[in-house]
């Protein structure tokens, strides 16, 4: 059970519910302000003003009461959809509003320390199976919110019939959740603000009337450089020591990827790569040293995926839909089994210092300009209004959206329609000769 551990609270007093309440209310109140690593039952309890009885009462564990943050955030969540100025998402109009309340919210809150969804579910989701069950759940929840919303509009003519709900409920919180994981790392709005103008204008090319399906254009925002820190400092090891310096960066990669990077140790590092401690401290000055290493190992791994054959240079609606192909065939062997390779260490440490955030905005700059350039590169067979940036930051935002989701609900059915709903945006900027040559 998603709930396993917490007290059933039907069986609870009103002052008890109460209490259990204040309780998660300041849980989420010390990872707002401090971060959830920062979070522990002795600050909570001074926090809540209650007793360590009375905090084990109701929470029997950390895990336990994070679940409980969980349950409360995927509240937050379907009431911000449900605020009176989106009208239960009824219309074009609703869901042009509901990005730019996004915005609002993204700027209002920051970037660090704040139980946003997908912070928890970065961070929360490789902790325990219960956990990852409640965050699910949660998910679940908010696609089966925003699926009969679209039934809605479907119901009312707005929508063709072919729309199908389920499927871009799943694009919309996969591209939110994508963007949020990127606007993180780079403590930027302007990822967010791509992905949700692809969700919602995604949205649009079902729209019954035609002059609806008009994709709107992103809200353009300045982008600052993010700084970064270089990890050469491989020239002080010899040939062999750089091959046992990466034997311990491919065991170190490999376990953070099944159980995290909270959950991977030195020493289990140490077992599992068969090295003394003595090596990996001659190797590596401190778990941090490690993690960086792995994230560049990872970003790598990222450009060597794109590097297969069948891709080419990403600069033609076949090699884009391949892309899509290749990511959906590796459902089963990486996104169900840890998520994205480098997206799941990306949400696992957004609370990381500059320089760890450095590294990963760097990843996402590498990837980013792939196709950014293979984009450019087939400019004639887009249409003016298309704008190479844009479609890049909706490629990498579904693809981290639909792996998060995939990972937290054991579905492959996100990563598969967040991925293909990014193409099929893609060849929506087609010029109409281009689609008739294919």
């Amino acid at each position: 059970m998603a709930n396993a551990g917490l007290p059933d609270e039907q069986r609870l007093t009103p002052k008890g519910r109460a209490t259990r309440e204040r309780i998660v209310k300041a849980a989420a109140d010390l990872i707002l302000t401090d971060g959830l690593a920062a979070l522990n039952m002795d600050r909570l309890r001074t926090a809540a003003s209650v007793s360590g009885s009375q905090l084990a009462h109701y929470f029997t564990d950390k895990q336990t009461l994070m679940r409980a943050v969980v349950n409360r955030q995927i509240d937050v969540v379907l009431d911000f959809h449900r605020q009176p100025q989106l009208h239960g998402l009824a219309t074009f109009d609703d869901f042009e509003r509901w990005i730019d309340l996004n915005m609002r919210y993204l700027r209002r809150i920051g970037y660090a320390g704040t139980p946003t969804y997908h912070a928890l579910a970065g961070q929360l989701a490789k902790s325990d199976p219960a956990t990852r069950e409640t965050l699910a759940a949660g998910y679940w929840q908010w696609v089966d919110w925003l699926e009969h919303a679209i039934e809605r509009m479907k119901d009312r003519g707005l929508l063709i019939a072919e729309a199908d709900a389920r499927q871009l409920a799943l694009v919309i919180v996969s591209a939110h959740q994508g963007g949020g994981t990127m606007a993180f790392t780079y403590r930027q709005d302007w990822p967010h603000a791509d992905a949700v103008r692809f969700a919602v204008n995604y949205l649009r090319m079902f729209a019954a009337d035609a002059p609806e399906r008009a994709a709107r254009p992103a809200r353009r925002a300045r982008t600052k450089p993010v700084a970064h820190t270089s990890l050469d400092d491989t020239i002080r090891f010899t040939p062999k020591g750089l091959a046992t310096r990466g034997r311990i960066v491919k065991t170190a990669a490999r376990l953070m990827f099944e159980h995290g990077v909270t959950g991977t140790s030195i020493d289990e590092v140490r077992s599992a790569g068969s090295v003394s401690g003595s090596q990996i401290a001659h190797y590596f000055r401190d778990k941090r040293d490690l993690t960086r290493q792995v994230i560049a190992a990872r970003r790598e791994d990222v450009m060597a995926f794109h590097a297969q054959p069948q891709l080419g240079g990403l600069d033609n609606f076949q090699a884009l839909q391949a892309w899509a192909d290749a990511g959906v065939a590796d459902t089963e062997v990486v996104y169900r089994k840890g998520g994205c390779v480098f997206g799941s260490l990306a949400g696992e440490l957004l609370e990381a210092d500059d320089d760890v955030l450095g590294d990963l905005a760097t990843g996402y700059d590498q990837w980013l300009e792939l196709f950014r350039a293979g984009l450019t590169a087939m400019r004639a067979d887009l249409t003016p209004n298309a704008d190479p940036r844009h479609l890049a930051v909706a490629l990498v935002a579904a693809h981290q959206g639909g792996a998060m989701l995939t990972y937290a609900t054991d579905s492959p059915e996100p990563i598969g329609a967040a991925v293909n709903a990014a193409v099929d945006y893609a060849r929506s900027f087609a010029r109409p000769a281009t689609l008739r040559r294919k």
